[in-house]
């Protein structure tokens, strides 16, 4: 994307990433019960037998937290350990945690702006997880759950919202781009060659260590033209920046669904932005090695990383057609947790029942 594009947007940009809609649906907090259920019948053991696989639509949350100010390492510990192991037991998939480092919507002093990325099978599946007990039964594993959430609660302040997401996660590879068939003859070392010039081939120097960052990307875009955008993505800009050492998580759709008898019941759950009849919304998340990696991999750069053959020239063209289907462009980095969801094994208790229903 052209960097000159997005700093004459960012006035507008300010105005997106801070805004928040009044349409919510509902998460569990600590020691929330199921409507209906008596104290008696709450406290009572509530195991659980599983259907097979029912398939859906995969569908992904990008929640944001705001957490006081040096909380996003204990709220990911909690997390990590007392909370996901439970939550991925419902079938969930936990991408990742990142704070916030640069954006156009400073959040308040004191106050330090967290995303976490979630996979669910389908928006049932997501509706499914907002009742934990119901869904996954408890247990000592639910206990520790409750703990972990109840940690949590107490660093969050607050929170902008959530996008829900559908579109591509990216596949990692493996990619393909043949060499081509031509020789070449060292003119100079230690310049580099004028971006105009014909032939840019390269050789590669060793990693150079860093801090990974990622970067969020939010794009309004026209109407109806998001399978045409993320095409070009998929085809022809992710297989150059993963040349380039890029990681892409994903570029989505954001989605307003419909969940009819759900409740705002916490902090966290109202859409980020309210549809629009007029364009749509856009996410893209990429990892990047470091900052240096990031600014190497501008349009204006990348050639002297990658070469300027016919995967560069398709990546630029792509680049452009995505320009000109863009109306804004606002970009949020970002450093924290990839999780990729390890194994965990969580043993059943030595328990007999018998069906009562």
């Amino acid at each position: 994307m052209n960097r000159g594009a997005i700093l004459e947007l960012v006035a507008t940009a300010a105005l997106v990433l801070g805004f928040g809609a009044a349409t919510a649906y509902g998460q569990v907090r600590p020691s929330q019960t199921r409507t209906g259920e008596s104290p008696a019948q709450s406290s009572a053991p509530n195991p659980v037998r599983n259907d097979v696989v029912k398939q859906g639509r995969e569908i992904l949350v990008l929640r944001n937290h705001r957490l006081r100010a040096g909380g996003h390492e204990p709220f990911y510990q909690s997390s990590r350990d007392d909370v996901w192991p439970y939550f991925e037991r419902m079938g969930a998939r936990v991408v990742g945690q990142w704070k916030v480092f640069q954006t156009d919507a400073v959040a308040p002093a004191g106050v330090e702006d967290v995303y976490r990325l979630v996979r669910y099978a389908s928006v049932e599946h997501w509706q499914a997880t907002r009742f934990q007990r119901n869904t996954a039964g408890d247990g000592p594993a639910f206990a520790k759950d409750q703990k972990g959430r109840k940690e949590r609660a107490e660093i969050e302040v607050g929170s902008r919202g959530a996008f829900f997401l559908q579109g591509e996660t990216a596949p990692g590879g493996p990619y393909f781009m043949p060499t081509l068939p031509e020789k070449y003859e060292l003119l100079q070392s230690g310049e580099r060659p004028a971006p105009g010039e014909p032939y840019i081939p390269v050789r590669m120097d060793v990693a150079r260590p860093g801090v990974e960052i990622v970067v969020v990307r939010y794009q309004r875009i026209e109407k109806g033209a998001f399978e045409r955008f993320v095409e070009l993505t998929r085809t022809r800009i992710w297989p150059w920046e993963e040349k380039l050492g890029a990681h892409p998580i994903g570029q989505w759709q954001v989605v307003f669904p419909q969940l009819p008898g759900v409740t705002e019941r916490s902090r966290g759950t109202s859409f980020m932005t309210k549809e629009s009849p007029d364009y749509e919304e856009v996410i893209t998340m990429t990892r990047y090695a470091s900052k240096a990696h990031y600014d190497a991999m501008a349009p204006d750069t990348a050639a002297y990383m990658g070469g300027n053959g016919p995967d560069w020239k398709a990546w630029t063209s792509a680049l452009e057609t995505q320009r000109k289907l863009t109306t804004l462009t606002s970009v949020e980095m970002a450093q924290g947790f990839q999780f990729q969801s390890p194994p965990s094994y969580l043993p059943g208790l030595a328990e007999r029942y018998r069906r009562v229903d």
